[in-house]
């Protein structure tokens, strides 16, 4: 059984351990299971510390006292539903534990401080349940036998000393969610940090990994960025704004103009900028530009040297002393961006630039792209991996129809290339290239959307339409005329 359980923390006395977690989520999965609930439930579980459940009780039940457990059930006893629409949870309550208190208890009672924490977590599921020790004796006896019973196959007998919770083998697919702590305004930071380089050295995986998802597409092909993208990292009371732009090179066509405005437009009103480089004997005149316009921007940098660990010691040295003298950078970080090696230097060495103001976005957003703009690039994403170096750019992705449902989500997409030649290579004899790229693309589209995805795609020819500010304009590439 899939469940889902909220935790947050709301004290600072005892340190929440991943083993508390752990407790959590065995013991709410036990306690269902033992109660024989058989739809997938949604429980919240807050540790709070004696004051505050002490606040609790006199605002819900006007008892001015510290207990160590409150539940606040949805439903009566035997209201559970029994049916779960498909892929819904039913919220059944919110449970509150006073670690403080089960510190206490544990050490009255003479057990561990692991099997006090269970012990109030099943106490607590059996009240959302619809059971009440305070109004009948029958309920006060069964939650005790069923606390003892549910406590004894996790292997947290009274005398036993803790030594890890038993694998019960059936909460496999348990969801946890830890919630964060709501953040007062006067507390939050922000910082718009720009993300620029040369095509290809590895902008996007660097935001990708930054951000822990995917929100501008990754290839080994020069100039897969096209508009500047955004992803939001929000991270305690500090909220990243990070600006993935188009790789900066001189523009052969209207489209290469458009993305190098996109990328000039992204330094202006930034806190900090990310220059990011692979190693390298010398800069190249292009990186040389982009020093020099950092230099007249007087925006605070910093030079990450990205596929640090590709390359030898000695070259990334060589790389340090020939950008030393192009920029006067805050720092210099070596990293992996694919590996996912020294990314977490960058945002600490990045923590200073944030400024004290409130959060541009709400805290559980990772990117201000519209859901059609992910799509179409998930669809170019997986257009330009398919296709190797057969069609390397000359293709744009349109999203026609979007029509999102309870569980499912139906998207037209219309593929325009510049020749019919190209447009037989995208679809392929009997058509299995374009059957690949929707293939591809619908995996990675259900794992961003969590839904069922219906995917049409069309190929069109529109010849020359990357030299044209007007078929520019109407494939989304909103420029001047």
């Amino acid at each position: 059984m899939k469940n889902r359980i909220y935790i947050s923390n709301n004290q600072e006395i005892i340190p929440v351990t991943e083993e508390y977690k752990k407790i959590i989520k065995k013991t709410v999965n036990a306690a269902l299971k033992y109660e024989k609930i058989s739809v997938p439930c949604e429980v919240s579980v807050t540790f709070t510390d004696n004051e505050k459940i002490r606040e609790l009780n006199l605002q819900h039940r006007e008892k001015d006292s510290a207990t160590d457990v409150l539940s606040f059930p949805l439903f009566e006893k035997g209201e559970i539903p029994e049916i779960a629409e498909e892929g819904e949870y039913v919220a059944i309550g919110d449970v509150v534990i006073s670690l403080e208190k089960a510190k206490e208890q544990a050490e009255s009672f003479g057990h561990s401080f692991e099997r006090e924490i269970a012990f109030l977590t099943v106490h607590s599921i059996l009240h959302l349940a619809g059971y009440d020790h305070e109004i009948s004796e029958q309920d006060e006896k069964y939650m005790n036998d069923t606390c003892e019973e549910v406590l004894s196959k996790l292997g947290l007998t009274r005398d036993a000393k803790f030594d890890g919770i038993n694998e019960t083998g059936d909460d496999d697919e348990t969801e946890i969610i830890e919630e964060k702590p709501e953040i007062a305004r006067e507390d939050m930071r922000t910082g718009f940090i720009c993300i620029l380089g040369r095509p290809n050295v590895g902008k996007s995986t660097l935001m990708n990994t930054i951000l822990g998802e995917k929100v501008a597409i990754v290839s080994k092909k020069p100039q897969t960025t096209r508009n500047k993208i955004t992803g939001v990292l929000t991270d305690g009371r500090d909220q990243f704004v990070f600006i993935d732009t188009p790789g900066i090179h001189k523009p052969k066509n209207k489209l290469g103009e458009f993305m190098m405005k996109e990328a000039g437009d992204s330094i202006v009103g930034t806190d900090a900028i990310v220059f990011i480089v692979e190693p390298t004997e010398k800069p190249s005149k292009v990186e040389e530009e982009i020093a020099a316009k950092i230099n007249a921007m007087k925006v605070p940098a910093i030079l990450v040297i990205n596929k640090a660990d590709a390359f030898k010691k000695t070259k990334i040295l060589t790389t340090i002393d020939r950008f030393k003298e192009l920029c006067d950078f805050k720092t210099i970080i070596p990293i992996s961006a694919l590996e996912n090696d020294g990314v977490d230097i960058v945002l600490s060495e990045l923590r200073p630039f944030l400024k004290n103001e409130p959060w541009y976005f709400e805290a559980d957003m990772i990117t201000d792209q519209p859901l059609r703009q992910i799509a179409a690039e998930v669809i170019r994403e997986k257009l330009l991996r398919t296709l190797d170096d057969e069609i390397p750019h000359g293709v744009a992705v349109v999203i026609e129809a979007f029509e999102e449902k309870k569980n499912m989500i139906s998207i037209r997409a219309e593929l325009y290339c510049e020749k019919e030649a190209h447009k037989k290579i995208i679809i392929g004899k009997n058509g299995e290239s374009l059957k690949k790229v929707g293939t591809f693309a619908r995996e990675d589209l259900e794992k961003l959307f969590e839904k069922k995805i219906y995917l049409d795609l069309w190929v069109k020819v529109r010849e020359n339409w990357r030299d044209s500010m007007l078929n520019l304009n109407r494939l989304g590439f909103k420029g001047d005329k």
